[in-house]
């Protein structure tokens, strides 16, 4: 409590003794009432920014809720556009037309030169080729048709234009045909096309036989998707949908159909909607438009769907709740706020004394105790007050006995047992009131810890230190010096009176049974014994000689108490034959 007691804390009651009545904002009074409308506009903002943020997040709730069911729609139906075209592809290529042409061109070139073939093998692709191109006409998602040998050259195609174009074929393509029945290329575009195209592609084989004899391949334009995509945005007057490749590059958009031209401007904020999931993201578009968005992979194409929706479309109604919000709480801090101020003026008194006692407590005094005059909630802090000041009274002295105590064993600790040993050696000084000292040790301690556990250890030092409260007077002293070492000081006792009371403490725990448990443990101590001596300058020279008796007394075997009667001369007193 001293820094409670420094000089600057006695100076609060003398000012507020003769300045009760400061005027302007110096007042407290004044100060409280100003605080008080201050107090009351925080809550209120607060309040009103609670519940926008709650409506927020109701209104994002429900947003994202309608995206992932977009999403998902549009996932189902981008999935079963593609099913169907892989329907047509299985259809088409298991033509006997492709088959048995097919076979025919290999058979007759089976022995030949590549780039060799007969004018009569070249009829078969002709044949398919024609076939390939009335297919072609009659199904406008297809930009070209086309069959390939077995290492991805073209030997028919579809007649158009670009027939000779090389074919996209996926890095991976032969490996795709491994773990399914088709493989599916990544989505590009072709000058002077505005669709994106894909390849996809199946093996031919002989019929009933795995022999395969090539592969039949469709560039298909993904425009035919745009229908299936915008039937997702069913009640979303400003959703948007937009098919992209795996790095997040626009392919698609419901929002201009016209005009299918792969864009990089959502590239990066693709990756990163990529890398979560269904899960909600705000940010510009490529048309430099907010918007609130959510992504989606599909697991077997290259490709993904980001859905999205127009940032202050979805969120207008909460922007104009927000606004009136803000206008009834400004209304709401003026009505409280006059209501504080009324109210206020009754704080001031129960306040003054309430402060009056806490400078009282900061001064040092804990024997305040502030008279309850209301029934109201300065009443209940009064009160609780009080109880905070008893509270702190008692805490004081357990913090004044914990300073001075071992938790352990309840002992003095070692600042307090060196405290006593100087207080001591000054009446020897002063009074000539001789002393003796005691350094105990536990004998084979550690063997009980690895043993036993240290709880074990603890309940040894517990034990042994309620045998040594048994044990010594009131002018005595008893503390832990460390470990399972104790210091004892005998007030008032010469070397002979001192070497009694060691044997006595000795023969206790010899005869003591220590339990832990279901376990019975015998324990033994070694005791170094010094009286104090004129050449002693303080008491350290003390804890020297007791210690070296002790290493003596250990040495020598434990269980025995050595006397050291000077600074050189070190005996045995009690000599055991058995030690433990």
């Amino acid at each position: 409590m001293d820094s409670m007691s420094a000089p600057g804390h006695s100076l609060f009651p003398e000012l507020m003794k003769n300045k009760q009545n400061i005027p302007g904002f110096r007042s407290i009074r004044n100060r409280i009432l100003f605080f008080s409308i201050l107090v009351t506009m925080i809550p209120s903002l607060g309040m009103g920014w609670f519940w926008y943020d709650l409506s927020h997040k109701a209104t994002t709730e429900k947003v994202e809720k309608n995206l992932v069911n977009a999403a998902e729609i549009a996932e189902r139906e981008t999935n079963l556009w593609f099913k169907e075209r892989n329907y047509d592809l299985r259809v088409f290529a298991n033509s006997f037309v492709v088959l048995d042409n097919l076979k025919q061109y290999l058979a007759a070139n089976e022995d030949k030169i590549p780039n060799e073939a007969t004018s009569s093998s070249s009829s078969y692709l002709r044949v398919i080729s024609t076939y390939l191109t009335l297919i072609r006409n009659q199904f406008t998602n297809y930009q070209r048709l086309l069959v390939l040998d077995s290492e991805g050259q073209i030997l028919a195609a579809s007649d158009t234009s670009d027939k000779n174009r090389p074919v996209a074929l996926p890095e991976n393509w032969k490996s795709q045909i491994d773990k399914s029945p088709f493989f599916t290329g990544e989505a590009y575009f072709i000058e002077g096309e505005p669709s994106p195209m894909i390849v996809v592609g199946v093996p031919v084989f002989l019929e009933q036989s795995s022999t395969q004899l090539g592969f039949f391949v469709m560039e298909v334009r993904l425009q035919g998707l745009l229908p299936h995509l915008k039937a997702a945005l069913s009640g979303m007057t400003t959703g948007t949908v937009i098919l992209l490749n795996r790095e997040g590059r626009s392919l698609l958009s419901t929002a201009s159909p016209e005009n299918h031209t792969e864009t990089t401007s959502t590239s990066v904020q693709g990756v990163d909607l990529f890398s979560n999931p269904h899960h909600l993201h705000d940010f510009i578009d490529d048309r430099n438009v907010r918007v609130v968005g959510l992504a989606t992979a599909f697991t077997d194409l290259p490709m993904g769907l980001l859905i999205t929706e127009n940032y202050d479309s979805v969120f207008a109604g909460l922007m104009q709740a927000r606004d009136q919000i803000v206008l009834i709480t400004f209304f709401l801090t003026i009505l409280i706020g006059s209501t504080a101020t009324l109210i206020a003026s009754q704080i001031i008194i129960p306040l003054k004394s309430l402060t009056n006692g806490v400078l009282r407590v900061a001064d040092g005094d804990l024997d305040v105790s502030v008279a309850i005059h209301r029934n109201d909630e300065l009443g209940i802090v009064t009160g609780m007050f009080n109880q905070m000041v008893c509270r702190l009274k008692e805490n004081q002295v357990a913090l004044e006995q914990l300073a001075t105590t071992d938790p352990l064993t309840g002992l003095a600790n070692r600042k307090q047992i060196m405290a006593d040993l100087a207080t001591n050696f000054a009446n020897y000084r002063r009074y000539r009131s001789e002393f003796s000292i005691l350094m105990i040790d536990i004998d084979y301690f550690k063997s009980i810890n690895d043993t036993h556990g240290h709880l074990a250890g603890d309940s040894v030092l517990i034990q042994l230190a309620r045998i040594l409260k048994d044990s010594l007077r009131i002018v005595d002293s008893a503390g832990r010096y460390g470990g399972e070492e104790f210091f004892v000081i005998l007030g008032k006792t010469d070397i002979h009176e001192g070497l009694q009371t060691a044997e006595r403490i000795r023969q206790a725990v010899d005869q003591h049974i220590f339990t832990w448990k279901e376990l019975s443990l015998h324990i033994t101590i070694s005791v170094g014994l010094t009286g104090v001596t004129e050449e002693d300058k303080d008491g350290i020279s003390m804890i020297g000689r007791a210690d070296n008796a002790l290493y003596a007394a250990k040495e020598a075997g434990r269980n025995r108490i050595f006397l050291a009667s000077d600074n050189a001369s070190i005996s045995s007193h009690v000599d055991q034959d058995e030690p433990e």
